[in-house]
């Protein structure tokens, strides 16, 4: 592994243009085994995310050192002392830093909720690329777009990576159901049938593969889509209903109002 430190820069202290998070820097290093990040320790004023690639290091938080494997992310905030280190073998890993009024807040929300390590699965070396080329450009729009690719990384920090689909028969079921979704057919019972799948079996997979049950994945789906109907037509709402694939309109009211906190007609006029 040959070593590597190679960073880029806002050059601003802060954000030149109003965003909630603002993109400060982007980072990609190599480093040998025993490598001490060598500048002096700091309290640092935004945060900082770490993505292990190869190897294994560490950083220390209140003086504990915590490892960073591959596939793993470091997070310091606002306020905290700074160090990472390499331990016994080369290390890899890409990093940023966000700053701006809501950087912490948005952080925390994604459920990075304190300074810690997380499993977040192979870094995405596309958006790390992508973040490091929207900051080459230093005009406002340039600082926007960067802005853009930070809050991405963070997505996908927090779990939001596409999903490659390992299990075939979960790719399956998304399939049918993006096709099929307006079908009042359309149910765990259906597709299972079809994949020749135990409901039971299938509704564990999609669950294990998705984060949702097959049946909120189609209700879901239908939500969406009737909440474009009803604000972009002016359809009846029991035929809006019907074509997002409810046959009882009391049914899509309720299911309009869990999603809303409001009822179709109110949804529609707000």
């Amino acid at each position: 592994m040959d070593p590597l430190l190679r960073t880029v820069y806002r050059p601003s202290k802060t954000p030149v243009v109003d965003v909630p998070l603002g993109a400060r820097s982007v980072g990609h290093y190599r480093v040998l085994p025993g490598y001490y990040d060598t500048r002096k320790t700091r309290i640092i004023d935004f945060v900082q995310i770490f993505w292990g690639v190869a190897g294994t290091g560490a950083m220390v938080i209140d003086g504990v050192s915590h490892r960073i494997a591959p596939g793993q992310i470091g997070v310091y905030f606002p306020g905290m002392q700074h160090r990472i280190h390499a331990l016994d073998e080369p290390w890899e890993l890409h990093w940023w830093t966000m700053d701006g009024p809501l950087a912490a807040p948005t952080v925390a929300a994604f459920g990075l909720a304190r300074a810690d390590v997380y499993t977040a699965g192979p870094a995405p070396l596309v958006r790390f690329a992508a973040l490091e080329a929207a900051m080459g450009d230093i005009t406002p729009d340039g600082e926007r777009q960067a802005s853009a690719r930070a809050y991405e990384l963070l997505a996908c920090a927090a779990g939001g990576q596409p999903r490659s689909f390992a299990d075939h028969a979960v790719q399956s079921a998304v399939e049918i159901i993006h096709t099929e979704w307006a079908s009042p057919a359309l149910d765990i019972g259906s597709l299972a049938l079809r994949l020749e799948l135990h409901r039971s079996s299938l509704s564990r997979r999609f669950h294990a593969a998705i984060g949702i049950s097959p049946n909120d994945y189609v209700t879901n789906l239908r939500v969406q889509n009737a909440l474009s109907l009803l604000k972009q037509t002016d359809a009846p709402v029991k035929e809006i209903a019907r074509r997002c694939g409810w046959e009882d309109p009391n049914y899509f009211s309720r299911c309009i109002r869990q999603a809303t906190g409001l009822p179709p007609r109110a949804f529609r006029t707000q």
